[in-house]
């Protein structure tokens, strides 16, 4: 009758502690080879599913870009033909308004770009870092 045990392991007691340390070892290498072939495992079906992601995010923005043109265009030549201006022109007035948005928008982002973001974060750091070195001023904000 066999006791239940795998074959190739010894009982808990035998071997003492080097044994047992070896033992402890190999099975936290095997827990980690585990781990990271989940990971990997994982990590792949994570990439196929953001690449599939990533190629539909680009399609829906050709197709709205399309889209967009097309309504530019059938509103500058409804605009032609309901006050009979040359399409020509409407579409030059379209693409400056589009124009004038555009720098608005890049000065916009040209004046905020520098705005520090986690400037609370940053704060708390220098704290922490203050209260490590035992400065004063880490003494007074404590």
């Amino acid at each position: 009758m066999t006791s239940g045990k795998g074959a190739g392991q010894a009982p808990p007691g035998s071997g003492g502690i080097a044994a047992g340390g070896l033992r402890m070892f190999g099975s936290l290498v095997r827990h980690f080879q585990a781990l990271g072939a989940l990971a990997g495992a994982e990590g792949r079906d994570a990439l196929a599913l953001y690449v599939r992601l990533g190629v539909m995010l680009l399609a829906a923005l050709l197709f709205v870009g399309v889209a967009y043109f097309s309504l530019l265009f059938f509103i500058a030549f409804a605009i032609a033909a309901l006050f009979g201006v040359a399409w020509i022109w409407i579409t030059l007035g379209l693409a400056v308004f589009h124009l004038v948005i555009a720098v608005w928008c890049a000065t916009h982002v040209r004046a905020h770009f520098r705005t520090p973001v986690f400037s609370l974060t940053g704060e708390e750091i220098k704290k922490d870092l203050a209260a490590l070195r035992g400065s004063d001023s880490a003494r007074d904000v404590l």
